[in-house]
């Protein structure tokens, strides 16, 4: 899918112009000819960049520069300000705004898509690095519910007691800490084992006084 670029001018033969150079290197153009337009197009059809004149009635495009970056889901967007003015003087009021590059009238057309291209491209990174982080955040979530679920206690273990004739059941709240149990298992079995082996033991003492009577 192309990429999409706003040119904004209030002039429509350097729309024309700007438009014309875009589309034949392949890329999607959408046009306003005002700041109030430029803001409403940028909501609607969502340009990967935008190019924007500066002086044009009404809104400047330095008061459009200034409402994108004042806006989280254009705060990003990549700008690139136009202007026949100064250079020097303009450059820092629109850096002030908030563009990322600066062209001055006549445009240089192979200037031009060379900063189309490398803002573009630097935005990609940018949403692939934005992408990333939403998938580690959403991971750590899900490692943290998990971790949350392990460090809840047991409920209470529910078992039969003998003496309850008629099936009842009672809570069993003050069983031993599981390592506790554990040695305590392990000390039954070691008795049992010891118990079987005197038994083999004396079955055996006896067997050998009997074959020798």
């Amino acid at each position: 899918m192309p990429e999409k670029v706003l040119v904004v001018d209030d002039m429509p033969v350097n729309v024309k112009l700007l438009a014309d150079l875009l589309a034949v290197k392949g890329y999607a153009v959408v046009t306003a000819a005002s700041g109030a337009e430029a803001l409403e197009k940028v909501a609607k059809e969502e340009p990967g960049l935008v190019l924007l004149d500066v002086m044009m009635p009404g809104m400047s495009g330095y008061d459009v520069c200034r409402k994108l970056r004042e806006n989280p889901a254009t705060s990003m967007l990549p700008i690139i300000m136009v202007t026949a003015l100064d250079p020097a003087q303009e450059r820092v009021k629109g850096i002030e705004a908030g563009a990322d590059d600066f062209l001055t009238k006549p445009i240089n057309q192979p200037e031009l898509l060379a900063r189309v291209k490398s803002l573009l491209r630097i935005k990609l990174l940018h949403d692939e690095l934005a992408d990333w982080n939403r998938t580690l955040a959403q991971r750590v979530e899900q490692q943290l519910a998990q971790l949350d679920r392990l460090e809840r206690p047991l409920p209470p273990l529910v078992v039969p007691r003998r003496h309850h004739l008629e099936g009842k059941a009672e809570l069993l709240e003050d069983r031993p800490p599981l390592g506790r149990r554990r040695r305590e298992h392990e000390r039954r079995l070691h008795a049992a084992l010891r118990a079987t082996q005197i038994s083999s033991a004396g079955q055996r003492r006896a067997h050998s006084t009997g074959a020798k009577s």
